[in-house]
């Protein structure tokens, strides 16, 4: 294997890895995501079956406060870009099973990319492993001396001297 061909395959093994790092990263946000989605369907369920009551929303920071749920209630959802609606709950629920749904094939897609990046690396591995580096130079000076083996090493160059600056006997 050449040496430019050793170093392609590296530069596309780091690149692989940097891509693996990138999706990794990616599948971690969203996991998040589509865990705090869950949550808040299986909250918005029990909420439903409850039928009103009492419950505590968290604010952030350990803050919650209490809230008194009526049982006709209608929860407001984001639909993007900021926008939010007000709709039923079992509509709600809806929405949020059809979210989760999208985010684990969307996490899937990216693992099965993060798998053939992965596939990939290690068959460049493999590759620069197998084949013993050659270098260019090395070989295409050994098929030149193949060719013309004993001309060049036998016979030293002379120097050549510009014209009029030859010594004579006069000098």
């Amino acid at each position: 294997m050449a040496v430019d061909e050793t170093r392609r395959k590296t530069r596309l093994i780091e690149a692989n890895n940097s891509k693996i790092q990138s999706l990794r990263n990616q599948v971690e946000r969203l996991t998040t995501l589509y865990e705090e989605q869950t949550r808040a369907q299986i909250t918005l369920e029990a909420t439903i079956k409850s039928s009103g009551g009492t419950t505590m929303v968290p604010l952030g920071s350990g803050l919650q406060i209490p809230v008194n749920i009526e049982s006709n209630f209608l929860p407001i959802i984001d639909i993007g870009s900021g926008v939010q609606i007000e709709t039923t709950s079992d509509n709600a629920v809806e929405m949020l099973k059809k979210r989760n749904s999208e985010l684990a094939g969307l996490i899937q897609g990216i693992v099965s990319e993060i798998e053939k990046a992965e596939h990939e690396t290690a068959q460049l591995l493999k590759d620069i492993d197998k084949e013993p580096i050659v270098k260019k130079e090395s070989a295409s000076s050994s098929d030149a001396r193949s060719k013309n083996p004993v001309k060049s090493q036998t016979s030293p160059k002379s120097r050549r001297r510009k014209r009029g600056t030859e010594l004579t006997l006069d000098d």
